[in-house]
């Protein structure tokens, strides 16, 4: 048995709508919800009084809102009335009113409303999704600024302690000391540390500025007070019902809508293609006669029956279902490797606070004593020396790194607005 091109793409739209009622109709109801201990509440009152000003929130706004006024548009009628006034002077004089309505037959508004409704719905979707986005930008650029600074205060203290080495180097090599080697290798290093100083120090202007610029702040007397970004980073899991939760989620939302829209479309163009009629009544005077007429109208679909334009919606839905699977795949691969790049990136972090936190200020006072009491080389202490530092310097990286596995957590499973009782920013 032949199939033509449109049987057969009527035939993947019910195997592919089918499919999908199995996959999504069971999570319709599914609540998206995970136990988080919520964030610090300096942190909930900064981001409160930041979001709603930003511009990126603003515009989101706008566009649902002007989402919203197409849903309004699409609930009009399609066609209005037309007034008809007509006079004629002639032998005999005369004249004429009509009024017309052309009927939508097809249920053009119908359709329209159906593909506004579900564009609605993607774009409620998309403002959480740009939302719960913005908010995980604005504490990264927080996070990477603060942790960059500290970064630079090591720097400035690692670039001081080698300025200081040095010239001790200098006097112990006068003294007698130590040889010209060692006094080379100390100069070296100082010379490094300048370097390297110099290369942190930019990137703490890079990070300072784009703390800025997202914030828009113009300069340092425009920066609020910033809140303490210690958190007690809590232990999570993959969902137990991975599938059903990868559903709940506004990415997931918005692509469903989008295919809702694109299927409704084919209702729409079918709609199009009706034989809409024009209902017309006329009345008026011929000399001392009264007239009255009825005229009927109807479009007569021969040499374009619009099937072109039907089949055309018909492919459009088959790839927008092709391409909804496809983004749950990456979405629920998202979510599992947000999740354990996070776990490994906790776990980590938990390591360094039990076994790597201890005191810089101590351990570089008590390698200067022993260096300068003979009792340690200069080449061990400046072994020493930079593996202290490149230990403190591993943290706050390593700071940086699970603030930012946690943040694109939050942000992939939707969790942003649950960790910071963002609840009076939704939109209604």
């Amino acid at each position: 048995m032949f199939f033509t091109n449109a049987q057969f793409v009527r035939g993947m739209l019910v195997v592919l709508a089918s499919s999908w009622v199995g996959l999504s109709g069971s999570y319709a109801h599914a609540e998206n919800k995970i136990q988080l201990v919520t964030a610090p509440t300096e942190i909930q009152i900064f981001i409160q009084q930041v979001l709603p000003l930003h511009p990126r929130f603003t515009a989101a706004q706008a566009e649902l809102d002007s989402v919203k006024a197409s849903l309004n548009a699409a609930e009009k009628a399609i066609y209005n009335p037309e007034l008809e006034l007509d006079t004629e002077e002639t032998n005999i004089n005369t004249s004429t009113i009509g009024l017309s309505q052309t009927i939508d037959w097809g249920d053009q508004r119908g359709a329209k409303t159906q593909i506004a409704t579900s564009l609605l719905d993607a774009a409620l979707a998309n403002f959480q999704s740009e939302r719960q986005l913005l908010v995980r930008d604005l504490l990264m650029a927080l996070s990477d600024y603060q942790n960059k600074t500290r970064l630079a205060d090591l720097s400035n203290q690692r670039l001081k302690l080698m300025k200081d080495f040095y010239s001790v180097a200098r006097q112990k090599h006068a003294a007698g000391d130590i040889n010209q080697v060692e006094l080379d290798l100390a100069q070296l290093a100082y010379s490094e540390t300048v370097l390297n100083n110099a290369q942190i120090l930019a990137e703490q202007v890079n990070a300072e500025q784009s703390f800025y610029a997202i914030y828009g702040i113009s300069s340092t007397a425009d920066k609020p007070l910033l809140p303490n970004l210690t958190v007690d980073f809590q232990k999570i899991e993959i969902p137990a019902e991975l599938d059903v939760f990868v559903m709940t989620l506004p990415q997931m939302l918005r692509v469903r809508a989008n295919v809702a829209a694109t299927k409704n479309t084919i209702g729409l163009r079918e709609s199009e293609s009706s034989a809409d009629p024009t209902i017309a009544i006329r009345g008026g005077k011929e000399d001392t006669e009264s007239l009255a007429g009825l005229t009927l109208t109807i479009p007569l679909n021969i040499r374009n029956n619009f099937s072109a334009e039907i089949e055309a919606a018909r492919k459009d839905y088959l790839q927008a279902e092709y391409l909804a699977q496809l983004a749950y795949r990456n979405l629920r691969g998202d979510v599992t490797s947000r999740t354990r790049q996070y776990q490994l990136t906790r776990k980590a972090w938990k390591q360094w606070l039990a076994t790597g936190k201890v005191s810089m200020n101590r351990q570089l006072k008590l390698l200067k004593r022993l260096w300068q009491a003979g009792d340690l080389s200069t080449t061990d202490y400046l072994v020493q020396i930079k593996q202290n530092l490149d230990t403190h310097s591993a943290g706050i990286e390593l700071q940086t790194t699970l603030w930012s596995s946690w943040l694109n957590w939050l942000d992939v499973t939707a969790q942003i607005e649950s960790w910071l009782q963002l609840n009076n920013t939704r939109n209604k």
